[in-house]
């Protein structure tokens, strides 16, 4: 493949990963440099939601919130098997700051907003029979409660699904592969220069671009600054933490959107396959980017705020299985608090062809990725005016194209996973569980894991009991879905890191030895890829051990 790209990327997360998706689409010739594995940053610690921002209604943000609920709804048809529809209960008390009549006003609104085309429109419940709805809750002061729907993601696997659509459709998109140093055009040399770095292999490596696309998250500032001395910060990153419980501890039939007695801003609860997961803090982050963890402060926040509204469970920090934690990319808009910062994305192409892509949430990336791309496209047009007749880019094709696991699936009722279900059942002999988790994770992919356990049936074992994982996805990752360590597999693609009971200790010396198989590691590399593996659970454990 030619050296010479039309768009250089940097940042491998969703952002990047649906710009590099959106202008292969067009013809464009692609490359994106991801300086980890796909998705390892901010894109892989979201609080897992495709949401319309109901909170963005008290900041009077109506553009955003329409934008986000047009954007849900384009996702759900691009790829129903990884957006579904999840309920959402309010639970309105005596003392809150917003009661309940208000509270309906809103998502009247919010509906609203959303041309009444939501999964379900919204219900009210006056009175405090409403704790039926979800038992957990207690009763005193309680008013009732409005239920709504947003809709559940794996974060995670919506990278992924870019990424392999823009690889099939001809981009070079590379993991751990860095981004060392880029060179500026000049009147001698019209294309830019960048070094690489291969993490992997140790190899370095020169390319060039006509233009370059910034979507490095929080290392933004950072990076161009590496370039570019003159650069101003942009960014104001916000650091949000989860906290992940067995659910037969926080047992959740919908999502709980509860203000924090503390400072009353919205924490979630949330069922996630199998688990319930409670989020997210909002506090200013002036660390390591590349070390973040949980203290124990943010978990004693977030189990002050959900034990609030428990009538007969006590949540404590022994009771965590696991946590994570992300820094949001923020636009700094010179807010008072972190929370009130506002989710707008900005999109800006300096006169050198350098776009800066900074701001904004999981849910709308597909638009932040048409955006960039239209205005790459102009500014290429006017520097290379004869390079791109032939090519049909004026338009996206994002808005009706399926990813990948979602070709031929029918949105309405979940009809077409259903059906992924029901084939991979009759011929792969698949467990229930496993298939409505194959088929809810990969979508039409996979049937290519069916076809991996008819060569080796002891690929249909479950990599643990009470958790739906077969072995055969471990060989898939590795072989389909670019994974190159243990903790690829364990922290994104096979989840135990979030989801386990022992977070995957118990099994993860098995699955060195399996990938290592599949890349032909010596005993001295396995072992390393799975002490990599232990420290970072250690580090999601580190809250154990702060007071910070």
């Amino acid at each position: 493949m030619s050296n010479l790209f039309d768009i250089v990327i940097v940042g491998g997360g969703i952002n990047g990963a649906g710009i590099a998706r959106d202008a292969a689409l067009r013809g464009f010739h692609v490359g994106l440099f991801e300086q980890g594995d796909f998705g390892s940053g901010t894109s892989s610690k979201s609080s897992k939601l495709i949401h319309g921002g109901l909170r963005y209604l008290k900041q009077g943000n109506f553009s955003l919130v329409t934008e986000s609920i047009t954007e849900r709804r384009r996702l759900r048809h691009m790829a129903p098997h990884l957006v579904q529809p999840l309920p959402f209960l309010v639970p309105v008390y005596e003392d809150a700051s917003v009661g309940l009549e208000k509270t309906n006003i809103g998502l009247w609104l919010y509906d609203a907003l959303s041309l009444f085309r939501s999964y379900k429109m919204h219900r009210i419940f006056r009175g405090n029979t409403s704790h039926t709805l979800e038992p957990a809750l207690r009763t005193e002061q309680l008013t009732g409660a409005v239920e709504y729907y947003d809709c559940v993601t794996d974060d995670f696997r919506l990278v992924l699904e870019n990424i392999v659509d823009a690889v099939t459709l001809g981009a070079d998109c590379r993991s751990y592969t860095k981004v060392t140093d880029i060179q500026p055009r000049d009147e001698n040399k019209p294309y830019y220069t960048l070094d690489l770095f291969d993490q992997k292999t140790g190899r370095t490596e020169t390319v060039s671009s006509k233009a370059i696309v910034v979507a490095a998250g929080v290392w933004t500032d950072i990076l161009c600054h590496s370039f570019d001395d003159t650069h101003t910060p942009h960014l104001r990153p916000t650091k949000g933490t989860h906290i992940v419980f067995p659910q037969h501890i926080l047992p959740l039939k919908r999502a709980l959107a509860l203000p924090s007695p503390h400072d009353q801003r919205i924490v979630l609860a949330i069922p996630w396959f199998g688990r319930t997961v409670v989020g997210t803090t909002d506090t200013q982050f002036n660390g390591d980017f590349n070390n973040i963890h949980a203290t124990n402060d943010e978990v004693n926040y977030l189990c002050d705020a959900i034990n609030h509204y428990l009538k007969t469970i006590t949540l404590s920090p022994n009771d965590i299985i696991a946590t994570w934690s992300g820094v949001r990319p923020l636009v700094d808009d010179h807010a008072e608090t972190e929370s009130s910062v506002s989710r707008d994305h900005t999109i800006s192409i300096r006169n050198d062809g350098i776009c800066l892509v900074m701001g904004g949430k999981m849910t709308t990336y597909r638009l932040m990725a048409e955006e960039t791309v239209e205005k790459i496209f102009h500014w290429l047009n006017t520097q290379y005016p004869n390079d791109f007749s032939d090519l049909d880019i004026t338009l996206s094709k994002t808005q009706n194209s399926s990813l990948p696991g979602s070709q031929n699936i029918s949105v309405s009722s979940m009809t077409g996973i259903k059906i992924i279900e029901r084939n991979l059942i009759k011929k792969y002999a698949f467990e229930k569980r496993t298939a409505i988790h194959l088929s809810k994770t990969y979508g039409m992919r996979a049937h290519h894991i069916g076809m991996l356990t008819e060569t080796d049936p002891s690929l249909t074992k479950h990599m643990q009991k009470d958790l739906p994982y077969i072995w055969g996805e471990v060989t898939f990752a590795v072989q389909s879905d670019f994974a190159c360590h243990v903790t690829d597999v364990l922290s994104r693609r096979i989840p135990l890191l979030l989801l386990g009971l022992d977070q995957g200790l118990d099994i993860v010396d098995q699955v060195g030895d399996h990938m290592a198989k599949l890349l032909h590691w010596d005993d001295s590399r396995t072992q390393k890829e799975c002490d990599a593996y232990r420290q970072e659970v250690a580090k999601s454990r580190q809250y154990q051990q702060s007071s910070i």
